[in-house]
């Protein structure tokens, strides 16, 4: 009965091996919310990760919980994907790290909500700059790497509103069509080098970032759970 409960849930308590033991992962935005979810569920599979994000304290602490908690390697690289530079070195030193580069995962950043009359140029830039200008650089450096090692996979973390209309969000909804845009265009393109792309839409999660937000939300973990599973 409980089990039966359980997968009415959504959950799957069921141990399953997915394969994955010994490939290697980055994970950008990896010190709290979904990009932690997924370099837990990730280790605990038995990748070896590195992760990223623009606050070191933070980060250095989600890394040695998430070796505690798993028993395996997740590495700390601080970088502010905003900066073309930090990005670049971000790839090369999970590439050091990690000796290759199986899987990028695309999580991190955000975007400004707000109706459009309240929009400013800045909260335009700001969602074009981190959450699809840095998936673009973090992939263009994963890609000769991958090639080079006869393949990889891409995972591009893309808001729903980026295959919804939604008026309220519309600085969002237009950085993450446009990281739909670039998945399926890469995709294409890529697919010919054993380099697979696949962009997730998740609709609201429970996080760090929405305690404060009273409706029903999903945890990061259920939905790693259901990434991994599908």
């Amino acid at each position: 009965m409980e089990r039966r409960e359980g997968a009415q849930r959504g959950r799957d308590t069921r141990q399953m091996d997915l394969q994955l033991k010994g490939k290697t992962a980055a994970v950008t935005g990896g010190s709290m919310g979904i990009g932690k979810a997924i370099a837990r569920s990730l280790a605990q599979e038995g990748v070896r990760v590195t992760i990223c994000a623009r606050n070191a304290q933070n980060l250095a602490s989600a890394a040695r919980e998430l070796c505690e908690e798993t028993g395996g390697e997740v590495i700390p690289i601080p970088a502010d994907l905003k900066q073309p530079d930090e990005a670049q070195r971000f790839i090369e030193e999970s590439v050091k790290e990690l000796g290759r580069l199986d899987i990028l995962v695309n999580n991190a950043g955000a975007a400004p909500g707000g109706v459009l009359e309240h929009l400013s140029e800045d909260d335009w830039a700001e969602a074009l700059q981190l959450k699809f200008m840095g998936y673009v650089r973090c992939t263009k450096h994963a890609i000769p790497h991958m090639r080079n090692q006869g393949g990889g996979r891409v995972v591009n973390l893309i808001g729903n509103d980026g295959v919804k209309a939604s008026y309220w969000e519309i600085a969002p909804g237009a950085a993450n069509a446009a990281g739909q845009n670039l998945t399926m265009s890469l995709a294409g393109q890529y697919g010919k080098d054993n380099i697979s792309f696949v962009a997730i839409n998740p609709g609201p999660v429970r996080t760090e970032r929405s305690e404060e937000h009273t409706f029903e939300l999903q945890s990061p973990d259920h939905l790693v759970c259901r990434l991994l599973l599908e």
